[in-house]
């Protein structure tokens, strides 16, 4: 067990885990899940975690490790929801975690979102639509890839490249407040 005083791991933990949580919970909802289906995904995420804990070191990054678990729990969710039209492909939320995770981890779940939402408003028009033809509905990359007349691997070459922008966009964004 790698915490210094086990008598206090119960109270480490809810510390750790309560301090992060809004932060978890906007990671959650950035992969595209609804209120109810995050809380539902916080719930499983914090038993998970509250069962991992003797592996967490409390000398390292804990929302890095949060997140790892936090992903692994929205896959797994999103594989039981998979008939749902409404919940975002696992290649998609990969693409939206991304964003995520490589912005400032010190801001507030509040701060990216805003932050994000204004990027997503200043893509150019064409940026924007292949963003919502990936991110929403059921069809695959490779069909919105033939639809807009490139190869799957063009076509995620593109989104990165959006990615890439709304990645700059909301770091310059929070670096300004």
């Amino acid at each position: 067990m790698k915490h210094d005083q086990p008598e206090n791991v119960e109270e480490q933990f809810v510390q750790m885990f309560a301090g992060h949580e809004r932060d978890l919970r906007a990671f959650v909802r950035s992969m595209g899940l609804d209120w109810a289906a995050a809380d539902d995904v916080m719930q499983t995420v914090s038993l998970v975690m509250w069962r991992k804990w003797h592996e967490y070191d409390v000398d390292s990054d804990f929302m890095k490790w949060a997140r790892v678990i936090t992903r692994f729990e929205v896959l797994k969710y999103r594989r039981k929801m998979a008939r749902d039209r409404h919940v975002f492909r696992e290649d998609v939320m990969s693409l939206l975690a991304g964003v995520v995770e490589e912005v400032d981890a010190s801001s507030s779940s509040d701060e990216f979102r805003d932050a994000l939402q204004a990027c997503l408003k200043m893509l150019p028009e064409k940026s924007g639509h292949l963003i919502r033809a990936a991110y929403a509905g059921d069809r695959t990359i490779r069909e919105v890839a033939d639809d807009v007349g490139q190869s799957a691997t063009a076509f995620y070459k593109t989104l990165n490249r959006i990615r890439e922008k709304l990645r700059q966009c909301v770091r310059q964004r929070l670096n300004a407040t």
